[in-house]
């Protein structure tokens, strides 16, 4: 914003530098647009008036966005994105990406100021290293109920998180997933410990919360699917309730008001 406002800067440039490309449409890649779409509305509206038509939001999804969250919801969240003017969502695949955008499938070129890379990532080279270990095609090691290590041939090496692949099982890569393994083994290897019986790991779904701006959230749930402002207040109730401390829990209140009534808190350098 602040290279794009300075003299001498051509409007083909500053088109570029106010164009921002995401790279993926999972939840992480759509609030991050969300995010981003709210403050262009609120607060570059207000700061940057000069620029304000200039600046673009792209989501490059090959397949489908939010693959997590039920279909219903999944077309609600298009339906927000394709109502706003500065907000477009790219329905090709991303094969490389260079210093002024990022290169499609088809040959074309997206130039961007800012490209935010969302899709995932490759295994670690530990992972990779360990080659006694049976993996799938994403190179994840596969582990067993008990979230055992496979072709090892010992019952003390476990594998949570990203980097696993539970056999006859798949469970997504998320936070909620690998938190819920986390606490698992570790009442597994203390029941261990008191030669006690240990359960296989059993996942049971809390639901899934996404943002997608302008005050409007999905919440896919076991109980309920919703979409819209009460969506949003949801959202926003758990995510205060899961921080770990009242101090945090009041600091983001603060935040919140303070946004609300004031606008977000940007620095302008000249």
């Amino acid at each position: 914003l602040e290279l794009s406002v300075q003299p001498g800067v051509s409007q083909e440039e500053r088109y570029r530098l106010l164009h921002v490309v995401i790279v993926g449409g999972g939840p992480t890649g759509i609030e991050f647009g969300a995010e981003m779409y709210d403050f262009i509305e609120q607060d570059v509206q207000r700061l940057y008036r000069h620029g304000k038509d200039a600046v673009r939001v792209t989501i490059v999804e090959a397949a489908q966005i939010l693959p997590s969250f039920d279909r219903n919801l999944q077309q609600y969240a298009e339906g927000r994105i394709a109502q706003r003017s500065q907000m477009n969502l790219v329905r090709k695949r991303v094969t490389k990406v260079e210093e002024d955008g990022v290169v499609l499938a088809d040959g074309s070129k997206l130039r961007s100021g800012l490209v935010v890379w969302s899709t995932g990532v490759g295994p670690r080279p530990f992972t990779k290293s360990l080659d006694s270990l049976k993996k799938n095609g994403r190179q994840q090691i596969i582990v067993d109920e008990y979230l055992r290590c496979v072709g090892e041939g010992r019952q003390d090496i476990y594998a949570i998180g990203d980097c696993s692949h539970i056999q006859n099982n798949p469970l997504p890569c998320t936070a909620q997933v690998a938190d819920r393994a986390g606490q698992y083994l570790a009442k597994s290897l203390s029941s261990s410990a008191k030669d006690k019986a240990i359960e296989p790991f059993a996942f049971h779904s809390m639901g899934m919360l996404a943002y997608v701006g302008e005050r409007r959230a999905l919440a896919d749930t076991p109980s309920f699917k919703l979409g819209g402002f009460y969506s949003w207040l949801f959202w926003r109730s758990v995510y205060a309730t899961r921080l770990s401390s009242w101090r945090l829990r009041l600091q983001v209140l603060m935040d919140w008001t303070k946004t609300f009534l004031f606008g977000r808190d940007t620095s302008r350098f000249g």
